[in-house]
């Protein structure tokens, strides 16, 4: 029971101070939101260089000096009053923000937690003013200062005055870190855009604008690292009003944790689970389970198409057509990620030798992918499938058929090899040897390829089955006893709104009372699948991100099962030829870089890494 009514109080507008410190809580976290705010403002003023001054993690002194335009003597009181903006003025304005800032709440909000100082000068203006104010005790008038044309804003003491919000600060290191990669990625999204950080009077982090890219790869290994810069496809796609550049790495360049990935949205940071998904689903069965690959994606789109004022903190946006947008995203990525070896890559670039800490925490060891294969069927639930019901069905179906090998031996003999290899200088060059029916050693331009046979010919059954099931997808297999499937009302929303992506999917599905779906065919590989299990994934995907690959990862996983027992055994004598024919299938084959299971199937060593190993020339 209530000790009193205090529900059952008259409405009264809060005080200004107060208003504002609530408007801090949602948009001043922690010392790195502040940072970004005037990050944000500094760009938004047109500037090309920002120092940031850091004490202590940012709770003692936090300083953001640019050479923006500056501002009016007349309008800095504005500036620092509450909804107060130059960025928009109406309605279309908010439809279509071009500016990384647009509420009016941010000065309001630090300034309200903390000893705030602005001086500015505005780039008409002969002299430059300073404006001074202390939490809710309001502000001084304006004094004439000595500053450039640009903006200094200076917040000391945060949450002086608010210690119930200081005492969930963390230690001045990690507050300090935060701000460190809130810069660093600043620092990538506007390489035309010198900065510089110091914490506690050292240089942290400083870079210059670039202008080509030879300068911008330098500014990229300072921030991302030179493995990442030496391991990672460029990319480039327009599509419509659409456009996705920048870089991903390598499948074999990967990460346990998701450090590495940077997603901005016409210059915005983002933190958007729909665009993270269709990166993810991009690297499907060519990143080795449990890693995350590493990106610097760069999104661009007309304003009107995209919200941002959907979060705060701006972290988060929402897309006009976000379902088109994930679909374009996952395919472009996907296309630079899956290449066949050599198509876009320098000769000998496709995959480094992988150095002794990769290999350690990948777990990767060359003879792992035969350590587990015999002719023996592993009894599991990814193989307890009948193959006859999709592939046996095919005019050219024969029992024992091994879609790649059966046709190694039929298009090379060793006078052709010896012609093509004068002729074209493939980028896995030609066979020399085999190495305990294993490995294959080849001759390339740049010296030695080590191919894992095994690994390399699973990948490419698995690619042929995957073509030969998008022409028989469509196969499905009725139920001998219908399935009825209780549902939530919301899901047969999102059931109906996909109910032809189920049926293109090979799924034939009806709704059985008030809640419930009742399934009478699926498709044929998945007839013993948990069926219930599957849909239910089905549409919690669909009601996500508007498609599932739930089904695709499915049949994929089978496929990989396929592949792996169909493909060639260690310890299988290859001649010259069938080796010289799996060198030219890997070279046309998508993803052939990685085996089903995201390990390397091959990796170059170049002629100065084999002088080195014998120390020649030292």
């Amino acid at each position: 029971m209530h000790s009193s009514r205090s529900f059952d109080r008259e409405i009264a507008l809060l005080p200004n101070h107060l208003a504002d410190q609530i408007a801090a809580g949602e948009v001043v976290e922690r010392p790195a939101s502040v940072v970004k705010e005037l990050l944000e403002n500094a760009l938004d003023s047109g500037a090309d260089h920002i120092e940031i001054y850091i004490e202590e993690g940012g709770e003692k002194r936090i300083t953001v000096v640019d050479n923006g335009c500056g501002i009016r003597k007349e309008q800095m009181v504005l500036a620092v009053s509450r909804h107060a903006t130059s960025k928009i003025a109406n309605y279309e304005d908010l439809s279509a923000v071009s500016t990384l800032g647009f509420r009016g709440e941010a000065l309001a909000s630090i300034s309200s937690v903390s000893r705030f100082t602005l001086t500015t000068c505005h780039y008409q203006d002969k002299h430059a003013w300073k404006l001074v104010g202390e939490g809710e005790s309001g502000w001084q008038d304006i004094q004439p200062a000595a500053h450039p044309v640009g903006t200094c804003i200076e917040v000391c003491d945060l949450f002086f005055n608010t210690p119930a919000r200081k005492k969930f600060l963390r230690t001045p290191r990690t507050e300090f870190s935060h701000i460190d990669e809130l810069v660093k990625r600043v620092m990538l999204s506007r390489p035309d855009v010198s900065m510089k950080l110091v914490h506690n009077n050292s240089v942290v982090r400083q870079v210059q604008a670039v202008e080509d890219l030879s300068a911008l790869k330098v500014r990229l290994k300072h921030l991302m690292g030179a493995p990442f810069v030496e391991q990672c496809f460029d990319m480039d796609f327009e599509a419509q009003d659409i456009r996705l550049s920048g870089w991903v790495g390598y499948p074999t360049f990967n990460r346990a944790q998701t450090d590495m990935q940077y997603l901005f949205v016409n210059g915005r940071i983002v933190r958007d689970r729909l665009l993270s998904h269709a990166v993810k689903q991009a690297y499907a069965d060519v990143l080795y389970h449990g890693r995350h690959p590493a990106y610097l994606l760069f999104v661009e789109i007309p304003f009107e198409m995209v919200d941002v004022n959907v979060h705060p903190a701006k972290y988060e946006v929402r897309f006009a057509n976000g379902r088109w947008v994930y679909d374009f995203l996952r395919r472009s990525v996907r296309e630079i990620v899956t290449k066949p070896v050599g198509v876009g890559n320098a000769p000998g670039k496709a995959l480094n030798v992988p150095q002794q800490d990769a290999t350690k925490e990948q777990g990767y060891q060359a003879s792992m992918s035969f350590q587990s294969y015999d002719s023996t069927p592993v009894a599991n639930e990814q193989n307890t499938f009948e193959p006859k019901s999709v592939f046996e069905s095919r005019a050219d179906y024969q029992p024992g058929y091994t879609p790649a090998f059966s046709e190694m031996t039929s298009s090379y003999t060793s006078e052709e090899i010896a012609r093509d290899s004068a002729q074209t200088p493939h980028v896995l060059g030609y066979a020399k040897a085999q190495i305990k029916g294993v490995f294959i050693l080849a001759e390339n331009a740049q010296g030695l390829v080590l191919v894992d046979m095994h690994a390399a010919h699973e990948r490419i059954v698995y690619e042929r089955m995957k073509k030969q099931w998008e022409v028989d997808r469509l196969i499905s297999q009725p139920l001998l006893v219908p399935i009825v499937i209780a549902m939530e009302s919301s899901q047969l929303k999102t059931w109906q709104g996909f109910e032809s992506d189920f049926q293109r999917l090979g799924f034939e599905m009806e709704p059985f009372g008030p809640e419930q779906l009742k399934v009478t065919a699926v498709p044929a590989l998945l007839a013993k699948s948990d069926v219930t299990n599957l849909i239910h994934d089905m549409i919690a995907d669909f009601a996500v991100v508007g498609e599932s690959q739930v089904v695709e990862e499915k049949i994929n996983a089978i496929l990989s099962t396929m592949a792996c027992h169909g493909s060639v055994r260690a310890n299988r004598q290859l001649t010259l030829e069938e080796m010289n024919a799996l060198l030219r299938d890997m070279e046309a084959t998508d993803a052939s870089a990685q085996c089903n299971h995201g390990r390397p199937t091959w990796v170059q060593l170049s002629m100065e890494q084999l002088d080195s190993l014998f120390m020649r020339g030292q």
